[in-house]
């Protein structure tokens, strides 16, 4: 939904996608964000993955990434299936029956820059890599400063995939996305349900999500809060989200709704706006609420169209002691207040006339 400031705890999907030909073959590689520790000294982790135009074995092969040493610290003697480092891949004997018989090393040669080497022992068929997206690698950083970038990117001159084939990353685009959008709203929709209207949304990622304030605008008003729904935190998996608008007496039928979208800092973004058309089948008024009341209660009515329409109180006695409403309504659900703060404990009428309908409600007022 948004960019956020400098800050590691921002990233979220997708920090880097690059893309190179092997042969009539298509090599993707991207890291993704499973882990940000906002604390000092917390932890970064992301998945390294990998898919393919076709599908293929994976052989011995090697990456090498870089990142900001002023953000992020790696261990100078990592080893492997430590809380540093996983890789994910098994090897096959003849067959096809799965065993685990890679092993790999991981160095940091160079201080900023990473490589593993994941190898395949010998007589053994590598992985099968798809055309879906799957984990090469989990790695773990420890954060020193929330406020950089993780600038985590692959080493194009030296990435070597599929090393018993022979190829090299020698083509393609490599980048950094260092503002990534930290709640990525992948679907928002509206629909009317008997009397309330279904909103429904779902996120693919989640960095830092406090929640989301449902906000509602009818007749192209002014938007109100209606609403909260808290937010699943840090997700790099879709999360899906509902909210029941049951209050449609707001005075028209065009109702709007969208999302503010909230972070743990404050910081927030609205996402784009779905509308719904309310309209009801009948003339109608509704007994008000609370009843007995006092001083104040709320009297709701409906208009399948347009209408010019008289709302009065009256005594036990047939005096008119008030008038609530008067005038052009538009069609669609309306509620107005009455105060009866003047008038002395006991029962009354209220009773709405058109030229299409008139209908008569009865309340009582207890002080």
């Amino acid at each position: 939904m948004k960019s956020l400031p400098n800050a590691i705890l921002i990233l979220s999907m997708a920090l880097l996608l690059s893309s190179v030909k092997i042969y009539s073959q298509t090599v993707d590689l991207r890291f993704i964000v499973i882990q940000n520790d906002q604390t000092v000294n917390g932890t970064y982790a992301v998945k390294a993955q990998i898919k393919l135009n076709t599908e293929s074995d994976m052989g011995t092969s090697s990456i090498q990434f870089s990142y900001n040493t002023a953000g992020l610290d790696f261990p100078s003697t990592p080893v492997e299936n430590t809380h540093f480092f996983y890789h994910n891949f098994q090897g096959f004997i003849p067959g096809g029956v799965p065993f685990t018989n890679y092993s790999s090393t991981v160095t940091r040669p160079i201080l900023g820059k990473v490589s593993i080497n994941i190898v395949l022992s010998i007589g053994a068929d590598g992985q099968t890599i798809t055309t879906d997206w799957m984990d090469i690698a989990s790695i773990y950083f420890t954060i020193l400063d929330i406020n950089e970038f993780s600038n985590l990117q692959w080493i194009q001159e030296t990435t070597t995939i599929f090393n018993d084939l022979n190829s090299q990353f020698t083509n393609g685009t490599f980048f950094d996305e260092n503002s990534p959008l930290p709640v990525e709203l992948s679907s928002f929709t509206s629909k009317l349900i008997n009397d309330k209207v279904q909103l429904n949304w779902q996120t693919a990622t989640e960095v830092s999500n406090y929640g989301f304030n449902v906000e509602r605008s009818v007749k192209d008003g002014e938007w109100s809060t209606i609403g909260f729904v808290e937010g699943y935190g840090n997700s790099n998996s879709p999360k899906s989200y509902s909210f029941s608008d049951k209050d449609l007496f707001a005075g028209g039928s065009e109702f709007r709704y969208r999302l503010k979208q909230i972070d743990t800092d404050g910081k927030f973004e609205y996402s784009d706006v779905v509308a719904v058309t309310v309209i009801p089948t009948q003339f109608e008024l509704a007994q008000n609420y609370p009843n007995p009341f006092n001083p104040a209660t709320t009297i709701r009515f409906s208009l399948p169209q347009s209408t010019q329409i008289k709302l009065n109180v009256y005594n036990l006695l047939g005096q008119q002691i008030a008038t609530i409403a008067e005038g052009l309504f538009e069609q669609g659900f309306h509620k107005v207040e009455f105060n009866a703060s003047e008038l002395p404990s006991g029962a009354y009428i209220y009773r709405i006339e058109s030229a299409n309908f008139v209908q008569v409600k009865k309340m009582v007022l207890i002080k």
